[in-house]
């Protein structure tokens, strides 16, 4: 027959049982923790990483296609009587040849204020690789106020080519008028003149 203490010693293995079955289920709950965290941590790493890099190849591709393949030089309007001469020079800076060029104009109505768009070809529609050459059209002064360049395209498509503006030949100054010799023809004399000196004295009435 099993006294009091007796019961009570042998419960004592139960009880430490328990507490070590608790701390190593604890123990494994922490280590299943900090290994989730980790797959976790290393995931978001690589998924981050791998969108600045799509991000990175993507601004790479969309710099190389906004990037200028066509210097335009663009000539300072003149007049010729009653017409304005407007027109430059393209530059091919790229390093593939350009086909099927032509070059777009925004024209503004002197009168209404309309916009108008007009097609201009080039003198030569094909470029190779850092070749030129002149476009220009004539427009009357009556007719419109301002002329201004909007795109350059290219292709069996007529895509737009991505191009960069500089100034090209400045306007000739214009020519002083020629000079005048105007010639003042003093009036003859009309009747006696009397000049009052000591040899002529003045009649005195």
């Amino acid at each position: 027959m099993q006294t009091l203490s007796q019961l009570h010693d042998d419960s004592l293995p139960l009880e430490e049982e328990e507490r070590r079955h608790g701390r190593r289920l604890v123990v494994g709950i922490l280590c299943a923790l900090l290994v989730t965290s980790g797959l976790f941590g290393g995931y978001v790493f690589l998924r981050k990483r791998h969108e600045r890099q799509l991000a990175a190849a993507a601004e790479a591709t969309r710099t190389k296609a906004l990037a200028p393949r066509v210097e335009v030089f663009v000539d300072d309007p003149t007049l010729d009587g009653k017409k304005t001469l407007v027109g430059g020079t393209l530059h091919n800076i790229s390093n593939e040849a350009l086909r099927n060029l032509s070059v777009e104009l925004e024209l503004r109505r002197r009168t209404s204020g309309r916009l108008e768009t007009k097609s201009i070809t080039p003198e030569q529609t094909e470029l190779a690789p850092d070749a030129q050459a002149r476009y220009g059209v004539e427009l009357l002064v009556s007719d419109y106020i301002s002329a201004r360049l909007v795109r350059i395209v290219a292709g069996d498509n007529q895509a737009e080519v991505p191009f960069k503006a500089r100034p090209g030949t400045p306007r000739p100054p214009m020519e002083a008028p020629a000079a005048k010799t105007v010639i003042v023809n003093r009036p003859a004399p009309r009747g006696e003149q009397f000049i009052n000196t000591p040899k002529n004295p003045g009649r005195v009435p």
